[in-house]
């Protein structure tokens, strides 16, 4: 990748993580993969021993049932989240090398990511913390103020327009406090791979490096996410048709039925293995364009590779050359003080 650093608007900078993912596409399929089936293992060993879904009671209603299959989705989703956090800065480093025109090799960028783990981690917890359990606590709390508000006002039954304030609302609050902060903090873990920063160091030169371009980061993570779930889902629904058509034709639908979640274990894998990698790529070009945007990080280049930037030493063997002597019976010029 040989294109000049300069600023870059929203489609040119998905172009660019189109040319960059081609380019090293089997690199970054690779790192992806690593976080991936760490997290089928874990999913895999809960649906055959642990059994998380099923820990709560028979007697639950359905909206208590509902509420708590969302909270095992989501303490999973934190799971991956972490992990898939510290595998990240690999790929940040392999996008760095195709921004810059230095290339990482797979082993380069893992062994770059695993001698600061620990760093990446501890980022990694906190901005979960910060872009997840402070907005699930917040909605929690306004869910339980809101309930509690209406069991002291002795309704037996909620209204249409009470369900909204106890349920629509806090939901709709938490899920914008995930979006902003999440846009706010988007870029601290390019900026602990790339500037060696650590922990709450990094989220604060995010939060302050993504000021106006919060919404594009915005808009870029909801365009992979999305078309993640649809894609996962989408395909999710062909294979069960496919398998349930193929075990009518060969009548055997208890054996199509047995390979279904395996398959779909596989093909989940398949799909976040190959779009995974789009988001560190992105958040790397968003971290370059925000620098040359707000620190003129181009001109910074150009002038380290013409050697301007490079301190001025005397020659070995040479020292700092004595001051000109005069020559008799010609006087030393002035020196000129600040009123001359």
């Amino acid at each position: 990748m040989t294109a000049p650093l300069r600023p870059m608007s929203l489609g040119e900078i998905l172009d660019r993580i189109i040319q960059i993912y081609r380019s090293r596409f089997v690199a970054f399929a690779l790192v992806a993969a690593i976080p991936t089936l760490i997290m089928d293992f874990i999913l895999f060993a809960d649906e055959t021993w642990i059994h998380v879904a099923s820990l709560v009671q028979p007697s639950w209603t359905k909206g208590g049932l509902f509420f708590w299959n969302s909270m095992v989705w989501l303490g999973f989703y934190q799971i991956f989240n972490v992990f898939y956090l510290l595998f990240e800065p690999a790929m940040i480093k392999i996008a760095s090398g195709s921004v810059l025109v230095s290339e990482y090799s797979l082993a380069s960028s893992l062994r770059f990511a695993a001698n600061r783990w620990r760093s990446y981690l501890w980022i990694a917890v906190l901005k979960s913390a910060a872009i997840l359990i402070v907005p699930e606590l917040l909605a929690a709390s306004m869910l339980i103020a809101e309930a509690l508000f209406f069991i002291a006002k002795g309704s037996p039954k909620l209204t249409g327009f009470e369900s909204v304030l106890v349920f629509v609302i806090p939901g709709l609050t938490g899920i914008t406090l995930f979006l902003w902060c999440g846009a706010c903090l988007s870029l601290a873990l390019p900026v602990a791979a790339l500037e060696n920063h650590k922990g709450l160091k990094s989220l604060r030169r995010s939060w302050t490096l993504s000021n106006g371009t919060r919404t594009r980061v915005l808009c870029t993570w909801l365009v992979v996410y999305v078309s993640l779930w649809i894609l996962t889902w989408g395909l999710e629904y062909l294979l069960g048709q496919l398998m349930f058509v193929v075990g009518s034709m060969l009548h055997m639908p208890e054996t199509t039925r047995h390979f279904y979640q395996p398959a779909v274990f596989i093909l989940a894998t398949a799909i976040y293995v190959i779009l995974g990698p789009i988001y560190p790529i992105a958040i790397t070009l968003f971290y370059y364009d925000q620098r040359i945007r707000r620190e003129g990080y181009d001109i910074e280049r150009l002038m380290e590779s013409a050697g301007m930037t490079a301190p001025l030493t005397p020659p070995q063997g040479e020292g700092i050359p004595a001051p000109a002597v005069p020559a008799p019976g010609i006087a030393p010029a002035a020196s000129e003080g600040p009123h001359s």
